[in-house]
């Protein structure tokens, strides 16, 4: 009889609680497939970071790695007096430059240039090219708007050389480049003067460490007419450069070989540099001395440039140089200039 009753009462007591049970279990289910849902939405957020970190380690880490802004300001205040007692006194913005450049990728990167044209009072873009190249090879591709590099301007004056005067030219180009840490070889076209619209002139440069210090090179262009008011004709180049310690040396030569004339104009620069100090800060002592033979028919273009000056730190990115150029024309006209120059960068 007892035992009977301990049956029923069991019995009655599943029957009270299974509903309580199965509510239990329901909840249960619910929970985990709340928390496998949650755990594939985890998984997939973790894989879109993942996948974003990649692509951004492959960029270098956007735009702030990938592209850089350069710049240069130049103030003049000049003095210049002429044969014959003629002066002029100026102070002007020389030199204004914005340079950015951007890697694309690990093969591509663009360079640009916007220069203040004083003269028309505008900006221009002067350079705009890219390089090629992978990152593990000597060769690279040039392709753009962007200096011809025929003459090697190694000038620690702020005046520029005769040979830049001539030899200043920014065009359509395409260049092959190899390089290694002793040997530099370059091959390029671009847009000569005389036809503007057609790759019509060959150049070919080479340069040579041969040991720590001292450098030779030497450079070829198929033609240079009309270039900067040059006949035309072929031309040659020869430089060298000699650095020991804070001297630094170095010489170029130019001839041009004109065609349908007896003429051939030629160029010469030198240039000596001593870095020291100067009044308390890191500085240094220039000298420079340009000739022209046979450039009496070339636009512009004077016989003889002979500079010297004086360059001292400014702070970081500044600095300060005086100088004293003499230059004398083909008609024997002299001109003595003083020049007072705060150069900045940036």
């Amino acid at each position: 009889m007892k035992k009977t009753a301990v049956a029923t009462c069991v019995a009655a007591t599943i029957a009270i609680s299974s509903p309580v049970f199965a509510g239990v279990a329901e909840e249960l289910e619910a929970m985990k497939a709340r928390i496998a849902q949650l755990e594939s939405q985890l998984a997939a957020q973790q894989a879109t970071i993942a996948k974003q970190e990649t692509v951004s380690s492959t960029n270098s880490g956007g735009f702030a790695d990938n592209v850089s802004v350069s710049g240069a300001v130049e103030i003049l205040a000049t003095h210049s007096e002429e044969d014959g007692g003629n002066s002029t006194n100026d102070v002007l913005l020389d030199t204004f430059e914005l340079g950015i450049e951007a890697k694309i990728n690990e093969n591509v990167t663009l360079s640009s240039l916007v220069e203040y044209d004083s003269d028309a009072e505008k900006l221009d873009v002067t350079e705009a090219y890219a390089v090629i190249g992978a990152p593990d090879s000597n060769l690279s591709l040039t392709v753009g708007k962007a200096p011809v590099p025929f003459a090697v301007i190694n000038s620690n004056s702020w005046t520029d050389p005769l040979t830049d005067d001539a030899f200043d030219i920014k065009e359509g180009m395409a260049m092959v480049s190899w390089g290694n840490d002793s040997v530099t070889l370059d091959a390029y076209t671009f847009n000569g003067a005389e036809d503007g619209d057609t790759l019509d002139t060959i150049g070919l440069g080479a340069d040579f460490a041969v040991t720590e210090g001292l450098s030779f090179g030497a450079g070829y262009l198929s033609d240079v007419a009309d270039l900067n008011g040059l006949p035309a004709g072929d031309a040659w180049r020869v430089n060298g450069l000699y650095e020991v310690g804070a001297l630094a040396l170095s010489a170029e030569y130019i001839d041009i070989d004109a065609d349908n004339t007896s003429i051939d104009p030629t160029f010469l620069h030198l240039n000596a540099g001593y870095a020291t100090n100067v009044f308390g800060a890191d500085g240094q002592i220039f000298a420079g001395y340009s000739e022209t033979d046979d450039g009496q028919n070339v636009t512009d273009l004077a016989e003889e440039r002979i500079v010297l000056g004086v360059e001292r730190s400014f702070g970081e990115n500044a600095s300060v140089v005086a100088e004293y150029v003499r230059e004398e024309s083909y008609s024997n006209e002299e001109t003595d200039t003083l020049n007072l120059v705060l150069v900045t960068e940036f």
